[in-house]
């Protein structure tokens, strides 16, 4: 009887282990069709040429059959992460497998093209067609991405992600292969090759990975979105016309902060309170900015489909000069159909301080950079998204060190408030940036 009871315990051992290890591969299968769902899902909001409604299944009310189990995907309105102008979605999988279910969740946005720290079609100057290179004292902290092949000369340092399309799926030349372009330590003997470095000469540092061969993101060729936001509830002037923020009060004296001011050049301030209502935050000029400096209080995004001079540092008032305080508040946007370029003139002679994300159609570059004498360092505190790489400054290559001999050394921090508010109206890619995964149950 003893043996008998034993027997049976054992039996009953087995049966309950079968059970929990079938019940374990269940739940498995149940997460792997939940996340084959998520990525379905994905691709589908990816090819929409429009916003999905609340609720909307896109794949029909049934479920969808694989394998041993079938999946659900839907997508609702993201009400904590959306703003007026970029709203967000939460995509949601349930794959199932005999009656076990898991659930998982992503929540995603329309990409920015402010979410990049620095973002390039081409890596060379326009016209001339030469290359630039990153060297080495150029200290780039957040995302970059270019659709061209990145070129390294020395010891620069990327602290964010890197990504280029050189070589990749949306590459139209057959002849190029995913790569770096590394200087080699001879103007007349640059090697292009997949790895991180190529010492002694190169030697890049990477602090948050690198993708060769990544799909290509096109930059818009042109400025009618935010034209027509400007003329529904924005500012829309026609002009050439000269800015700046938190200008001089002529009968007091005192920075007007919370303003920006402009006006056509000798001719007297136009005045715009950022605070007021009513105001959506694009000031759009038909024309272009010859000048532009000055202490943002506020939220503005200032459109030309001209060029845009930076004659003076551009920074915030929740700053202490250089670096942004912790609360704060303030956004700049500086779009230009055409060139930002950094006025040659005696404030800029040592160093240049950019608080903003700025998108160029055509490129971002100092004015007259290979001429005079090094101008310190050009700082900037949002993001540079240009369609050429424009040239800053010039440099030699001695030893293991790039020495700066005219323009800009770059100190190029990413303002990471870009990814949850980007300053008014801003450019989207057409493409999603997740924020988050998370598995909600499983049963």
């Amino acid at each position: 009887m003893v043996v008998l009871i034993m027997t049976m315990g054992i039996m009953e051992f087995s049966s309950l282990d079968a059970r929990l290890a079938n019940r374990d591969i269940e739940t498995a299968q149940a997460f792997y069709l939940a996340e084959s769902g998520l990525q379905r899902g994905r691709s589908w909001i990816d090819a929409q040429d429009t916003y999905p409604t609340d609720g909307i299944e896109p794949f029909g009310e049934e479920p969808e059959t694989l394998d041993a189990g079938d999946y659900m995907v839907t997508i609702y309105a993201d009400s904590v992460h959306s703003t007026p102008t970029r709203p967000a979605f939460t995509l949601r999988s349930t794959g199932t497998v005999d009656g076990r279910a898991t659930i998982i969740e992503t929540d995603l946005v329309p990409q920015s093209f402010a979410d990049f720290l620095y973002y390039t079609d081409a890596e060379h100057e326009p016209g001339t067609g030469r290359c630039i290179w990153f060297c080495s004292f150029d200290h780039i902290d957040g995302p970059v991405h270019t659709n061209d092949q990145l070129n390294i000369m020395g010891d620069p340092a990327f602290d964010g992600e890197v990504t280029s399309a050189y070589g990749g799926p949306d590459d139209n030349n057959q002849n190029h292969d995913p790569s770096f372009q590394y200087y080699n330590g001879d103007r007349y003997n640059h090697i292009e090759s997949a790895d991180p470095s190529n010492p002694p000469f190169d030697e890049p540092t990477f602090g948050d990975g690198y993708s060769l061969g990544a799909s290509a993101i096109e930059l818009p060729n042109n400025l009618n979105e935010m034209k027509s936001v400007a003329q529904s509830g924005g500012i829309f002037i026609s002009g050439n016309y000269e800015v700046e923020f938190a200008r001089e009060d002529e009968a007091t004296g005192d920075p007007m902060y919370g303003y920006v001011s402009y006006r056509k050049a000798g001719k007297r301030w136009n005045d715009v309170d950022l605070s007021g209502g009513g105001f959506n935050g694009v000031f759009y000029v038909n024309g272009g900015i010859s000048s532009m400096s000055g202490v943002l209080d506020g939220r503005l995004t200032i459109v030309s489909n001209g060029n845009i001079t930076i004659s003076d540092n551009v920074t915030y008032y929740g700053s202490d000069g250089l670096n942004l305080d912790e609360g704060c508040d303030d956004m700049l946007g500086i779009v230009s159909g055409s060139s930002i370029l950094i006025d040659n003139n005696e404030a800029n002679q040592d160093d240049c301080i950019i608080h903003g994300h700025m998108i160029a159609l055509s490129d971002f570059k100092a004015d007259n950079y290979h001429t005079g004498s090094p101008r310190g360092t050009l700082s900037v505190r949002g993001g540079i998204v240009q369609q050429f790489r424009g040239p800053v400054g010039t440099g030699v290559l001695s030893g293991d060190d790039v020495i700066i001999l005219t323009g800009y050394s770059k100190d190029y921090c990413y303002d990471w408030r870009l990814r949850d508010t980007p300053p008014p109206g801003y450019l989207l890619t057409g493409s999603y940036t997740q924020l988050g995964w998370r598995q909600v149950a499983c049963d």
